[in-house]
């Protein structure tokens, strides 16, 4: 699959990102010895998530700036 433009490279590397810390997140929890409550494993899926909506909304103002770019 090869991206069309630069927000579709974006939106592929963001859903990357949210696979790659999903899996992280599933292995930290099930298969190592690492001591991972139920709150700190929210608290850096919190953290993760307002990271993705910064890097989400970033895309979405980059593509108006773009859009008006081209209209001028």
């Amino acid at each position: 699959m090869r991206p069309e433009n630069d927000t579709s490279l974006y939106v592929t590397s963001g859903i990357f990102t949210i696979l790659v810390f999903a899996f992280a997140i599933a292995v930290a929890v099930g298969w190592t010895v690492l001591d991972l409550t139920t709150r700190s494993v929210f608290t850096l899926t919190a953290g993760f998530l307002l990271f993705m909506g910064v890097y989400f909304v970033s895309m979405v103002i980059y593509r108006e700036i773009d859009r008006r770019e081209r209209a001028e």
